[in-house]
Protein backbone atom coordinates (compact mmCIF):
# COMPACT_ATOMS: atom_id res chain seq x y z
CA UNK A 1 0.00 0.00 0.00
CA UNK A 2 1.59 3.19 -1.43
CA UNK A 3 -0.25 5.37 0.69
CA UNK A 4 -2.92 4.87 3.69
CA UNK A 5 -5.80 6.64 4.40
CA UNK A 6 -5.45 9.68 7.45
CA UNK A 7 -6.64 7.74 10.64
CA UNK A 8 -8.46 11.13 11.56
CA UNK A 9 -10.45 10.82 7.99
CA UNK A 10 -10.92 7.00 8.65
CA UNK A 11 -12.14 7.51 12.00
CA UNK A 12 -15.03 10.08 10.71
CA UNK A 13 -15.89 8.47 7.65
CA UNK A 14 -16.05 5.08 9.76
CA UNK A 15 -18.71 6.58 12.12
CA UNK A 16 -20.65 7.74 9.49
CA UNK A 17 -21.03 4.32 7.81
CA UNK A 18 -22.13 2.60 11.12
CA UNK A 19 -24.90 5.01 11.01
CA UNK A 20 -26.37 2.85 8.12
CA UNK A 21 -25.24 -0.91 8.75
CA UNK A 22 -27.47 -3.32 7.84
CA UNK A 23 -27.85 -6.61 9.69
CA UNK A 24 -25.18 -8.32 7.74
CA UNK A 25 -22.58 -6.22 5.36
CA UNK A 26 -22.47 -7.51 2.12
CA UNK A 27 -18.75 -9.07 1.46
CA UNK A 28 -18.20 -6.44 -1.38
CA UNK A 29 -19.02 -3.59 0.80
CA UNK A 30 -16.90 -3.00 3.74
CA UNK A 31 -16.36 -0.26 5.68
CA UNK A 32 -12.70 -0.02 5.65
CA UNK A 33 -11.34 -0.29 2.07
CA UNK A 34 -7.92 1.30 1.85
CA UNK A 35 -8.86 3.53 -1.12
CA UNK A 36 -10.39 0.51 -2.84
CA UNK A 37 -7.38 -1.59 -3.33
CA UNK A 38 -9.18 -5.05 -3.62
CA UNK A 39 -7.51 -8.34 -3.36
CA UNK A 40 -8.63 -11.86 -4.91
CA UNK A 41 -12.22 -12.78 -4.09
CA UNK A 42 -13.08 -16.04 -2.33
CA UNK A 43 -15.62 -16.87 -4.73
CA UNK A 44 -13.03 -17.67 -6.98
CA UNK A 45 -11.41 -20.37 -4.71
CA UNK A 46 -14.30 -21.39 -2.17
CA UNK A 47 -15.92 -24.68 -3.98
CA UNK A 48 -18.03 -27.17 -2.12
CA UNK A 49 -16.35 -30.27 -0.98
CA UNK A 50 -19.29 -32.37 -1.38
CA UNK A 51 -22.99 -31.84 -1.69
CA UNK A 52 -23.89 -29.38 1.00
CA UNK A 53 -25.57 -30.40 3.83
CA UNK A 54 -28.77 -28.43 4.68
CA UNK A 55 -31.01 -26.44 2.12
CA UNK A 56 -29.98 -22.69 4.18
CA UNK A 57 -26.04 -24.00 3.38
CA UNK A 58 -26.90 -24.37 -0.34
CA UNK A 59 -28.34 -21.41 -0.81
CA UNK A 60 -25.91 -19.53 0.48
CA UNK A 61 -22.97 -21.00 -1.47
CA UNK A 62 -25.12 -20.16 -4.72
CA UNK A 63 -25.62 -16.39 -3.06
CA UNK A 64 -22.09 -15.97 -2.68
CA UNK A 65 -21.25 -16.99 -5.96
CA UNK A 66 -23.86 -15.51 -7.36
CA UNK A 67 -24.85 -18.92 -9.69
CA UNK A 68 -26.60 -21.68 -9.40
CA UNK A 69 -23.93 -24.28 -9.16
CA UNK A 70 -25.48 -25.65 -5.95
CA UNK A 71 -28.61 -27.93 -7.54
CA UNK A 72 -28.30 -30.57 -4.90
CA UNK A 73 -28.36 -30.93 -1.05
CA UNK A 74 -27.81 -33.59 1.86
CA UNK A 75 -30.86 -34.12 3.68
CA UNK A 76 -30.20 -36.57 6.10
CA UNK A 77 -27.44 -37.07 8.57
CA UNK A 78 -24.80 -39.59 7.84
CA UNK A 79 -24.27 -39.92 11.44
CA UNK A 80 -26.95 -39.33 14.33
CA UNK A 81 -26.13 -36.43 16.62
CA UNK A 82 -24.38 -37.18 19.58
CA UNK A 83 -27.73 -35.64 21.75
CA UNK A 84 -29.87 -32.98 20.83
CA UNK A 85 -28.65 -29.85 19.92
CA UNK A 86 -25.03 -31.27 20.53
CA UNK A 87 -22.34 -29.25 19.53
CA UNK A 88 -19.36 -29.87 16.75
CA UNK A 89 -16.14 -28.89 17.73
CA UNK A 90 -13.77 -29.06 14.67
CA UNK A 91 -9.86 -28.70 15.30
CA UNK A 92 -6.60 -28.98 12.51
CA UNK A 93 -3.53 -30.27 13.36
CA UNK A 94 -0.37 -30.11 10.99
CA UNK A 95 2.89 -30.80 12.76
CA UNK A 96 5.68 -28.18 11.98
CA UNK A 97 8.23 -29.36 9.90
CA UNK A 98 11.01 -28.22 11.71
CA UNK A 99 10.60 -30.10 14.81
CA UNK A 100 14.37 -30.33 15.94
CA UNK A 101 13.93 -26.38 15.84
CA UNK A 102 10.78 -26.31 18.04
CA UNK A 103 10.05 -25.44 21.38
CA UNK A 104 9.17 -28.78 23.19
CA UNK A 105 5.52 -26.85 23.65
CA UNK A 106 4.99 -26.64 19.73
CA UNK A 107 6.01 -30.36 19.18
CA UNK A 108 3.86 -32.93 17.90
CA UNK A 109 4.47 -34.94 21.09
CA UNK A 110 3.42 -31.91 23.03
CA UNK A 111 0.21 -31.47 20.55
CA UNK A 112 -1.02 -34.98 20.60
CA UNK A 113 -1.50 -35.34 24.10
CA UNK A 114 -3.40 -32.57 24.37
CA UNK A 115 -5.65 -33.67 21.43
CA UNK A 116 -5.60 -36.77 23.50
CA UNK A 117 -7.33 -34.51 26.20
CA UNK A 118 -9.98 -33.10 23.82
CA UNK A 119 -11.03 -36.92 22.86
CA UNK A 120 -11.60 -37.29 26.20
CA UNK A 121 -13.94 -34.99 26.50
CA UNK A 122 -16.64 -37.44 24.34
CA UNK A 123 -17.85 -34.48 22.15
CA UNK A 124 -18.33 -34.94 18.96
CA UNK A 125 -15.62 -33.40 16.82
CA UNK A 126 -14.37 -33.19 13.38
CA UNK A 127 -10.61 -33.01 12.77
CA UNK A 128 -8.33 -31.98 10.05
CA UNK A 129 -5.13 -33.86 9.36
CA UNK A 130 -2.26 -35.20 7.46
CA UNK A 131 -3.26 -38.82 6.02
CA UNK A 132 -0.27 -39.83 8.18
CA UNK A 133 -1.76 -39.18 10.96
CA UNK A 134 -5.06 -40.61 10.32
CA UNK A 135 -4.51 -43.55 12.33
CA UNK A 136 -2.83 -42.30 15.32
CA UNK A 137 -5.56 -40.02 15.89
CA UNK A 138 -8.46 -42.63 14.85
CA UNK A 139 -6.63 -44.88 17.77
CA UNK A 140 -7.40 -41.87 20.40
CA UNK A 141 -11.26 -42.63 19.95
CA UNK A 142 -12.34 -44.90 17.91
CA UNK A 143 -16.26 -44.04 17.77
CA UNK A 144 -18.15 -42.17 14.75
CA UNK A 145 -18.45 -39.12 16.66
CA UNK A 146 -14.08 -38.71 16.66
CA UNK A 147 -14.38 -37.69 12.49
CA UNK A 148 -11.17 -37.28 10.63
CA UNK A 149 -10.79 -35.42 7.45
CA UNK A 150 -7.79 -36.41 5.81
CA UNK A 151 -8.04 -35.13 2.68
CA UNK A 152 -5.81 -32.44 2.71
CA UNK A 153 -2.28 -33.65 1.99
CA UNK A 154 -0.65 -30.92 3.86
CA UNK A 155 -1.79 -27.49 5.23
CA UNK A 156 -0.58 -25.82 1.40
CA UNK A 157 -2.84 -28.32 -0.21
CA UNK A 158 -6.06 -26.12 1.71
CA UNK A 159 -7.11 -23.99 -0.58
CA UNK A 160 -6.82 -20.48 1.24
CA UNK A 161 -3.21 -21.44 1.33
CA UNK A 162 -2.30 -23.14 -1.79
CA UNK A 163 -2.24 -19.07 -3.70
CA UNK A 164 -0.17 -17.78 -0.34
CA UNK A 165 3.02 -20.05 -0.20
CA UNK A 166 5.13 -17.47 -1.36
CA UNK A 167 2.97 -14.52 0.76
CA UNK A 168 3.36 -16.56 3.79
CA UNK A 169 7.04 -17.91 3.28
CA UNK A 170 8.74 -14.15 2.08
CA UNK A 171 6.35 -11.09 2.13
CA UNK A 172 4.60 -11.61 5.49
CA UNK A 173 7.99 -11.92 7.20
CA UNK A 174 9.21 -9.17 5.85
CA UNK A 175 5.49 -6.78 6.82
CA UNK A 176 6.48 -7.80 10.51
CA UNK A 177 9.81 -6.99 10.47
CA UNK A 178 8.26 -3.45 9.39
CA UNK A 179 6.72 -2.86 12.50
CA UNK A 180 7.91 -0.17 14.67
CA UNK A 181 6.87 1.84 17.21
CA UNK A 182 6.99 -0.98 19.82
CA UNK A 183 8.72 -1.14 22.59
CA UNK A 184 8.52 -3.42 26.07
CA UNK A 185 6.33 -1.11 27.51
CA UNK A 186 3.92 -2.70 25.08
CA UNK A 187 4.13 -5.93 26.86
CA UNK A 188 1.62 -8.54 25.44
CA UNK A 189 1.39 -6.41 22.37
CA UNK A 190 4.68 -6.73 21.61
CA UNK A 191 4.56 -8.62 18.39
CA UNK A 192 6.82 -11.81 18.97
CA UNK A 193 8.74 -13.06 16.24
CA UNK A 194 8.81 -16.85 16.91
CA UNK A 195 4.98 -16.81 15.34
CA UNK A 196 6.11 -15.70 12.31
CA UNK A 197 7.12 -18.87 10.26
CA UNK A 198 5.41 -19.58 7.02
CA UNK A 199 4.07 -22.88 8.48
CA UNK A 200 2.22 -21.46 11.45
CA UNK A 201 0.93 -18.70 9.42
CA UNK A 202 -0.84 -21.10 7.08
CA UNK A 203 -2.38 -22.90 9.77
CA UNK A 204 -3.81 -20.17 11.46
CA UNK A 205 -4.97 -19.07 8.19
CA UNK A 206 -6.50 -22.33 7.65
CA UNK A 207 -8.76 -22.32 10.30
CA UNK A 208 -11.74 -20.25 8.43
CA UNK A 209 -11.29 -22.66 5.63
CA UNK A 210 -11.68 -25.80 7.61
CA UNK A 211 -15.30 -24.28 9.63
CA UNK A 212 -16.15 -23.68 5.49
CA UNK A 213 -15.17 -27.24 5.14
CA UNK A 214 -16.77 -28.69 7.94
CA UNK A 215 -20.11 -26.86 7.65
CA UNK A 216 -20.24 -27.88 4.06
CA UNK A 217 -19.68 -31.47 4.79
CA UNK A 218 -21.38 -31.31 8.19
CA UNK A 219 -21.79 -35.33 8.87
CA UNK A 220 -23.63 -34.93 11.86
CA UNK A 221 -26.36 -32.54 10.96
CA UNK A 222 -25.31 -29.68 13.59
CA UNK A 223 -26.23 -26.47 13.51
CA UNK A 224 -23.95 -25.37 16.19
CA UNK A 225 -20.21 -25.50 16.19
CA UNK A 226 -16.79 -24.26 17.94
CA UNK A 227 -13.44 -24.32 16.91
CA UNK A 228 -10.84 -25.04 18.87
CA UNK A 229 -7.35 -24.86 18.92
CA UNK A 230 -5.69 -28.30 18.65
CA UNK A 231 -3.48 -27.65 21.33
CA UNK A 232 -5.91 -25.55 23.32
CA UNK A 233 -5.78 -27.46 26.62
CA UNK A 234 -1.85 -26.91 27.88
CA UNK A 235 0.35 -29.54 29.65
CA UNK A 236 0.06 -26.66 32.74
CA UNK A 237 -3.39 -26.23 32.32
CA UNK A 238 -5.51 -26.34 36.06
CA UNK A 239 -6.36 -29.31 38.03
CA UNK A 240 -9.72 -30.50 39.53
CA UNK A 241 -10.02 -31.86 43.04
CA UNK A 242 -8.54 -35.46 41.52
CA UNK A 243 -5.48 -33.83 40.25
CA UNK A 244 -6.47 -34.33 36.74
CA UNK A 245 -5.07 -31.80 34.63
CA UNK A 246 -8.30 -29.61 32.45
CA UNK A 247 -10.19 -32.46 34.74
CA UNK A 248 -13.29 -30.04 35.26
CA UNK A 249 -14.03 -29.14 31.76
CA UNK A 250 -13.03 -32.63 30.38
CA UNK A 251 -15.63 -34.25 32.87
CA UNK A 252 -18.07 -31.69 32.46
CA UNK A 253 -18.11 -31.54 28.75
CA UNK A 254 -19.92 -28.98 26.54
CA UNK A 255 -22.79 -27.55 27.61
CA UNK A 256 -24.92 -26.79 24.19
CA UNK A 257 -27.67 -24.63 25.83
CA UNK A 258 -24.63 -21.60 27.02
CA UNK A 259 -23.60 -22.24 23.39
CA UNK A 260 -26.98 -21.76 21.84
CA UNK A 261 -26.88 -18.59 24.30
CA UNK A 262 -24.23 -17.34 22.46
CA UNK A 263 -25.59 -18.12 19.32
CA UNK A 264 -28.80 -15.89 20.00
CA UNK A 265 -26.26 -13.13 19.84
CA UNK A 266 -23.87 -14.07 16.83
CA UNK A 267 -27.07 -14.94 14.71
CA UNK A 268 -26.36 -16.17 11.03
CA UNK A 269 -24.06 -13.26 10.52
CA UNK A 270 -21.01 -13.61 12.86
CA UNK A 271 -19.18 -16.03 15.86
CA UNK A 272 -18.69 -15.53 19.28
CA UNK A 273 -14.85 -15.53 20.37
CA UNK A 274 -12.77 -14.31 23.24
CA UNK A 275 -10.94 -11.36 23.62
CA UNK A 276 -7.26 -10.67 25.35
CA UNK A 277 -6.89 -8.69 28.84
CA UNK A 278 -6.34 -5.25 27.02
CA UNK A 279 -4.01 -4.94 30.46
CA UNK A 280 -1.49 -3.11 28.42
CA UNK A 281 -3.97 -1.17 26.14
CA UNK A 282 -6.61 -0.90 23.30
CA UNK A 283 -6.18 1.32 20.30
CA UNK A 284 -9.75 2.71 19.12
CA UNK A 285 -10.66 3.85 15.71
CA UNK A 286 -9.01 6.82 15.67
CA UNK A 287 -5.41 4.78 15.64
CA UNK A 288 -3.32 4.77 13.04
CA UNK A 289 -3.01 1.13 13.06
CA UNK A 290 -5.98 0.91 10.93
CA UNK A 291 -4.51 2.39 8.26
CA UNK A 292 -0.31 2.09 9.03
CA UNK A 293 0.75 -0.90 7.65
CA UNK A 294 3.83 -0.60 10.50
CA UNK A 295 1.53 -0.06 13.67
CA UNK A 296 -0.99 -3.23 12.74
CA UNK A 297 0.79 -4.93 15.54
CA UNK A 298 -1.45 -2.61 17.74
CA UNK A 299 -4.84 -4.55 16.69
CA UNK A 300 -5.13 -7.93 18.23
CA UNK A 301 -7.59 -7.76 20.29
CA UNK A 302 -9.17 -11.42 19.99
CA UNK A 303 -7.91 -14.72 20.51
CA UNK A 304 -9.07 -16.97 17.88
CA UNK A 305 -8.27 -20.58 20.06
CA UNK A 306 -12.14 -20.73 20.66
CA UNK A 307 -15.41 -19.27 19.43
CA UNK A 308 -18.51 -20.41 18.39
CA UNK A 309 -21.42 -19.66 15.94
CA UNK A 310 -24.01 -21.47 14.37
CA UNK A 311 -23.77 -23.21 10.60
CA UNK A 312 -24.39 -19.74 8.46
CA UNK A 313 -22.77 -17.72 11.16
CA UNK A 314 -19.84 -19.85 10.71
CA UNK A 315 -19.77 -19.35 7.27
CA UNK A 316 -20.49 -15.89 7.43
CA UNK A 317 -17.85 -14.67 9.53
CA UNK A 318 -15.34 -17.31 7.73
CA UNK A 319 -15.67 -15.80 4.41
CA UNK A 320 -15.58 -12.02 5.56
CA UNK A 321 -12.16 -13.45 7.43
CA UNK A 322 -10.98 -14.67 3.84
CA UNK A 323 -11.88 -11.35 2.28
CA UNK A 324 -10.59 -9.33 4.56
CA UNK A 325 -6.85 -11.37 4.62
CA UNK A 326 -7.08 -10.96 0.35
CA UNK A 327 -7.40 -7.35 0.78
CA UNK A 328 -4.87 -6.85 3.56
CA UNK A 329 -2.27 -8.49 1.74
CA UNK A 330 -3.44 -6.66 -1.67
CA UNK A 331 -2.76 -3.40 0.80
CA UNK A 332 0.48 -4.64 2.08
CA UNK A 333 -1.08 -5.27 5.73
CA UNK A 334 0.31 -8.01 7.57
CA UNK A 335 -1.64 -11.22 7.37
CA UNK A 336 0.83 -14.24 9.00
CA UNK A 337 -1.08 -14.39 12.17
CA UNK A 338 -5.04 -14.59 12.02
CA UNK A 339 -4.95 -12.39 15.48
CA UNK A 340 -3.88 -9.35 13.35
CA UNK A 341 -6.86 -10.14 11.01
CA UNK A 342 -9.82 -10.52 13.59
CA UNK A 343 -10.17 -7.04 14.37
CA UNK A 344 -10.22 -5.93 11.11
CA UNK A 345 -12.91 -8.53 10.01
CA UNK A 346 -15.20 -6.78 13.30
CA UNK A 347 -14.90 -3.30 11.86
CA UNK A 348 -14.99 -3.72 8.27
CA UNK A 349 -18.10 -6.11 8.95
CA UNK A 350 -20.31 -5.07 11.85
CA UNK A 351 -22.31 -8.04 13.69
CA UNK A 352 -19.55 -10.62 12.05
CA UNK A 353 -17.88 -10.71 15.38
CA UNK A 354 -19.31 -10.62 19.47
CA UNK A 355 -17.02 -11.40 22.26
CA UNK A 356 -16.28 -12.38 25.39
CA UNK A 357 -14.32 -9.37 26.99
CA UNK A 358 -11.30 -11.39 29.19
CA UNK A 359 -12.51 -11.61 33.12
CA UNK A 360 -10.36 -13.42 35.80
CA UNK A 361 -11.28 -17.32 36.03
CA UNK A 362 -11.85 -18.48 39.78
CA UNK A 363 -8.76 -19.47 41.51
CA UNK A 364 -9.05 -23.04 41.07
CA UNK A 365 -9.71 -22.71 37.08
CA UNK A 366 -6.89 -20.12 36.79
CA UNK A 367 -3.59 -20.33 35.20
CA UNK A 368 -1.60 -17.58 33.63
CA UNK A 369 -2.76 -18.17 30.36
CA UNK A 370 -6.19 -18.89 30.73
CA UNK A 371 -8.35 -17.21 28.68
CA UNK A 372 -12.27 -17.83 29.97
CA UNK A 373 -13.48 -19.23 26.34
CA UNK A 374 -11.58 -22.37 27.45
CA UNK A 375 -14.10 -22.80 29.89
CA UNK A 376 -17.54 -21.04 29.65
CA UNK A 377 -18.93 -23.13 27.35
CA UNK A 378 -18.72 -26.19 29.49
CA UNK A 379 -21.15 -27.59 32.44
CA UNK A 380 -19.15 -26.75 34.93
CA UNK A 381 -20.58 -24.01 37.62
CA UNK A 382 -23.86 -25.47 36.41
CA UNK A 383 -26.51 -23.37 34.05
CA UNK A 384 -26.87 -20.14 35.57
CA UNK A 385 -22.77 -19.81 35.11
CA UNK A 386 -22.55 -17.65 31.27
CA UNK A 387 -20.16 -15.40 30.32
CA UNK A 388 -20.67 -11.41 29.23
CA UNK A 389 -21.33 -11.29 25.76
CA UNK A 390 -20.72 -7.95 24.10
CA UNK A 391 -20.29 -6.11 20.58
CA UNK A 392 -16.68 -5.50 20.78
CA UNK A 393 -17.47 -1.92 18.07
CA UNK A 394 -19.25 -0.55 20.76
CA UNK A 395 -17.09 -1.20 23.78
CA UNK A 396 -13.55 -1.34 22.24
CA UNK A 397 -13.25 0.66 18.82
CA UNK A 398 -16.51 3.18 18.25
CA UNK A 399 -17.60 4.20 22.18
CA UNK A 400 -21.29 6.18 21.50
CA UNK A 401 -22.17 3.05 18.97
CA UNK A 402 -25.23 1.85 19.49
CA UNK A 403 -25.04 -1.86 18.36
CA UNK A 404 -28.56 -3.27 17.16
CA UNK A 405 -28.14 -6.73 19.46
CA UNK A 406 -28.04 -6.38 23.02
CA UNK A 407 -25.13 -8.18 25.25
CA UNK A 408 -25.32 -10.52 27.73
CA UNK A 409 -23.97 -10.08 31.25
CA UNK A 410 -21.99 -12.37 33.32
CA UNK A 411 -23.72 -15.25 35.64
CA UNK A 412 -22.64 -17.66 38.38
CA UNK A 413 -19.39 -17.85 39.21
CA UNK A 414 -18.38 -15.64 36.15
CA UNK A 415 -19.49 -12.86 37.95
CA UNK A 416 -16.43 -10.45 38.60
CA UNK A 417 -15.56 -7.37 40.68
CA UNK A 418 -12.24 -5.06 40.87
CA UNK A 419 -11.05 -7.55 43.87
CA UNK A 420 -10.78 -10.42 41.36
CA UNK A 421 -8.98 -8.13 38.81
CA UNK A 422 -6.51 -7.01 41.47
CA UNK A 423 -6.15 -10.31 42.87
CA UNK A 424 -5.43 -12.16 39.09
CA UNK A 425 -2.53 -9.73 38.79
CA UNK A 426 -1.03 -10.35 42.21
CA UNK A 427 -1.56 -13.94 42.16
CA UNK A 428 0.30 -13.85 38.76
CA UNK A 429 3.34 -11.26 39.78
CA UNK A 430 2.20 -8.56 37.65
CA UNK A 431 1.54 -6.59 40.56
CA UNK A 432 2.31 -6.02 44.18
CA UNK A 433 -0.41 -6.39 47.02
CA UNK A 434 -1.97 -3.05 47.61
CA UNK A 435 -1.80 -1.83 51.45
CA UNK A 436 -5.13 -1.60 53.12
Amino acid sequence: METHENSFDLASSYREKLKHIQDLTPIDEPLITWDGHRGKSPREYLKPPVIPYGREVGLWQNDLTGTRDVTMIQDGRRIPLLRQDATTMVLIFYPRPDQADARPIHQSASYLKRIRRIAEMGEQTILYVPPELTETIRAMRPDPHWYIIDSFATVWDIPTNHYQRDNFANKQPKLFQEFDGYSDADGELKPVDRYNRAHHSAVCNAKAYIMYDAVMRNPFGSDRWMYVDAGFLFDDGPKDVDGMIWGDLIKSGLDDAKVGRAIRVSGDTGVVMGEYSHRDGCPDISNECWTNPKRTWRGRQFIANVYVGSSLGMLNYSVRFMQTVDDMDANGLYTGREEFVVAFVALRYPNSVFSIPWFPLPPRLDYRWQFPGKMVFSRHGGPRSVPPIVDPISTLYVHDYKPSRKGLPAGGIYVTSQKDYDEWEVRHGLTTPKDN
